[in-house]
């Protein structure tokens, strides 16, 4: 079992700076004069959590896998935060739903079907 410091730094640094473009986003659109020093507040505990909790010891994979996935779970706040900065300005919907609809659409045209049109059945790549 073995730390990796690298991989700590990077997740907080990761996580942290995805929080503070998160609350900026928002605070921007409500008050901005406090988005900066929020931002940077929350950004900081975030980072130095995220650090810990990646700190813990294990494997190289157990240790990227955590970074991978902290990072990753941080990151999908993004969109969410979009959304509640365009609902906050009135303009509803938000630009990213169009992108969500073609993301679904093209899943759809993509998915395997069986001999019956069935989807998720068939072999994707025969």
């Amino acid at each position: 079992m073995r730390r990796s410091l690298g991989a700590a730094v990077l997740a907080g640094l990761a996580s942290g700076g995805l929080w503070v473009l998160i609350t900026t986003t928002i605070l921007e659109r409500i008050r901005p004069e406090l988005a900066t020093p929020v931002a940077l507040g929350v950004g900081g505990v975030t980072a130095l959590a995220v650090a810990a909790f990646c700190w813990r010891p294990g494997t190289l994979r157990q240790i990227w896998g955590r970074v991978a996935l902290t990072v990753g779970f941080h990151a999908l706040a993004l969109p969410v935060a979009a959304a509640i900065a365009f609902g906050v300005t009135g303009i509803w919907p938000p630009p990213e739903v169009l992108g969500l609809v073609l993301v679904a659409i093209g899943d759809r045209a993509v998915r395997p079907r069986d001999r019956r049109g069935r989807p998720g059945t068939g072999h994707p790549f025969r």
